[in-house]
């Protein structure tokens, strides 16, 4: 059994756990897939995280050239690059994939305030996790492009590449087909757009891209079994973190009619933003890296990291908050 093989077996019952899931029977209305629409979005963004990871890594972006230490992956990765941030957008224009989601999203009436006002926010030069303890979104989205964030920084070129190629181009084909199934069933045309966006990641996802990540990994990793486990343990890490989104997605379109319910998640959710950035920090930013560099990628004060870090133990801030 080669290596991709066996990710491919290791990650089979959770995959069939995400194909499985109860959320695409859930969408039985406009409202519920406005719902799932509304989260699902940060996670288009965050697919670009992942990418853009993989670009800085396996090619030259910088101004002053340098030629990519191995051509092949830098080939890969490019190529899935020009598709993703300027594909055809079936009206004989460009636009990335993000943006074609967005238009389906206004387009049918899903609200875009959340993922405007993070967009605003990088434009403006707000580090991006600061951008996102300041949201007023449920905490499952928050924590999934959290550790979308976490991967891209901090694992290695292995385990953001399997993170790509296992959590999302072998993963969501199968995914989206249910989504559309679903979304169909629903039979309202403003959703026309969404359907268009499931059916362009699946064909291009699933013929071209999805091989292109299995060869980049096949590359990276070669004939070292460690870089493979790495590349195994991100994988399951990343499928696994889908679930866990879906399942909180979920949760908001089965309570979504209860107003009451909505007005606690809401209070919930501002609480929760103003401890994640230090939350985050304590558990999950200070992994071998300095203040000044924490204070450099957050672009935050050094001051304001070094209050974070020294912050006592018995700080209320902790997992207890988040992941209730």
């Amino acid at each position: 059994m080669n290596h991709l093989q066996r990710i491919t077996n290791s990650i089979l019952p959770l995959k069939k756990q995400l194909v499985d899931h109860p959320i695409y029977d859930s969408m039985k209305s406009i409202a519920d897939v406005r719902v799932f629409m509304e989260n699902h979005v940060f996670a288009v963004w965050d697919f670009m995280v992942i990418l853009k990871s993989l670009q800085r890594s396996l090619t030259c972006t910088e101004m002053a050239w340098l030629p990519a230490s191995n051509p092949k992956t830098c080939r890969l990765v490019n190529e899935i690059v020009l598709c993703e941030e300027s594909d055809g957008d079936g009206q004989g224009g460009y636009a990335s994939h993000f943006e074609l989601y967005h238009r389906a999203m206004r387009r049918c009436g899903a609200d875009t305030t959340p993922i405007d006002r993070f967009v605003d926010l990088l434009r403006q030069g707000t580090g991006v996790l600061e951008a996102l303890a300041r949201l007023d979104i449920p905490e499952c989205t928050r924590s999934f492009v959290y550790k979308t964030i976490s991967t891209a920084l901090q694992g290695q070129v292995c385990e953001v590449a399997a993170s790509f190629a296992f959590g999302r181009e072998d993963l969501l084909p199968d995914v989206f087909e249910r989504a559309i199934a679903e979304t169909k069933r629903v039979g309202d045309r403003s959703f026309d757009g969404f359907v268009y966006y499931l059916n362009r990641h699946v064909e291009v996802g699933g013929d071209s891209h999805r091989p292109m990540a299995e060869q980049m990994i096949a590359s990276l990793c070669g004939d070292d079994d460690l870089k493979w486990q790495l590349a195994e343990e991100s994988a399951i890490r990343a499928v696994q973190s889908r679930i866990a989104f879906w399942d909180g997605v979920l949760e908001q379109i089965q309570t979504r009619s209860d107003q009451s319910d909505r007005g606690a998640v809401q209070e919930s959710n501002i609480a929760v933003g103003e401890h994640f950035l230090a939350y985050a920090i304590q558990l999950g930013w200070l992994n071998g890296l300095s203040a000044d560099e924490l204070s450099q990628q957050l672009r935050l004060p050094r001051s304001q990291i070094d209050a974070i870090v020294e912050a006592p133990d018995d700080d209320p801030v902790g997992p207890t908050q988040l992941d209730a």
